[in-house]
């Protein structure tokens, strides 16, 4: 072992003491973004991918094709700036898709984006697996104080999670007797009944018992509404917020409002906005959606009212 020791920190000596045969990164030859040489010290320029494609008059070509919005094949070379006179500004955009081996361009609909990738986030929410919740209780909890405890197993299995719950002996605490630990499982398994059921067999160990619980209702679920300018729904997607209540799921909803008409001011004629909605119209609008939706689940957190939405938290009601 001294000799390892030895020749390691005579090697070490060595390398300190003789020049080094890399170069330091001041005298290499650096070469710039362009491929220039760089000047010495300084780190080449990266070049940095854009966050997103050129869009509307950032789009730097004359003339492009168009992805044909009705046949989605590429129509003939044309200018760039008839294209434009066709993109509804409001709800799209035209952005370039590539430009090698020519520069091809799409209109984008925003509200269709929008409508897809909400529609992608809900199924994804539906097809999500149950979370795994666990529960540890002591076996010198009071009968009477059980149901208290539970308050948390209770929600969580409301949510439509799955919930372990572990009876153990807490250290110093005496073991209650084999028949006094099945009444206290068997009474939280009954205070729980009607929001969660027993998956599979119980484990035991030494003087540790789990119980295994499913729930009865499906995973909880967020849902954002927008308001329906057209339509027979009166807000955007409230048929799936209603159809979740209808299996008896919890159900967070946010209803985003939209922005009221500008006020004119000195006399000037405010601009127009399209998307604007009178106030009271809102109001009435909102007050008769959650009347109805509330037929089908009770709110069970108070509703967050915020500048532009309003947060509602429902639970459907079970009828089996």
């Amino acid at each position: 072992m001294a000799s390892l020791r030895g020749s390691m920190g005579s090697l070490w000596a060595r390398s300190q003491s003789e020049p080094s045969r890399t170069p330091p990164r001041s005298a290499r030859t650096a070469r710039s973004g362009n491929g220039q040489p760089a000047i010495e010290g300084e780190e080449p320029e990266k070049k940095e991918k854009p966050l997103q494609n050129p869009r509307n008059e950032a789009i730097n070509f004359a003339y492009v094709r168009l992805v044909n919005p009705e046949t989605g094949t590429l129509d003939p070379p044309a200018p760039l700036s008839s294209i434009l006179l066709r993109v509804q500004r409001k709800t799209q955009y035209l952005e370039l898709v590539t430009e090698k081996p020519e520069p091809i361009v799409k209109i984008i609909d925003t509200k269709l984006r929008y409508t897809r990738s909400k529609a992608k986030r809900e199924q994804q929410q539906l097809n999500r697996a149950p979370e795994e919740k666990e529960l540890q209780l002591t076996w010198g909890v009071a009968v009477g104080d059980l149901q208290f405890k539970l308050k948390k197993a209770r929600e969580d299995l409301l949510d439509g999670n799955r919930v372990t719950l572990i009876f153990a002996p807490k250290k110093g605490q005496q073991v209650p007797a084999p028949p006094d630990q099945q009444t206290m499982i068997e009474e939280a398994v009954r205070l729980l009944e009607d929001v969660g059921r027993e998956r599979k067999e119980r484990a035991a160990q030494k003087h540790m018992i789990a119980l295994f619980l499913d729930s009865l209702r499906p995973r909880k679920q967020t849902h954002e509404l927008e308001w329906a300018y057209s339509g027979d729904e009166p807000w955007e997607g409230l048929k799936a917020v209603e159809m979740a209540l209808r299996k008896g799921a919890r159900v967070e909803v946010t209803f985003l409002t939209p922005p009221p008409p500008k006020k004119v001011k000195d006399g000037q004629e405010a601009p127009t906005d399209p998307q604007a909605v009178e106030p009271n119209e809102v109001k009435k609008r909102l007050e008769e959606t959650i009347a109805g939706l509330t037929k089908l689940g009770n709110e069970w957190k108070l509703r967050d009212a915020r500048k532009t939405a309003v947060v509602l938290y429902l639970e459907g009601i079970r009828t089996t």
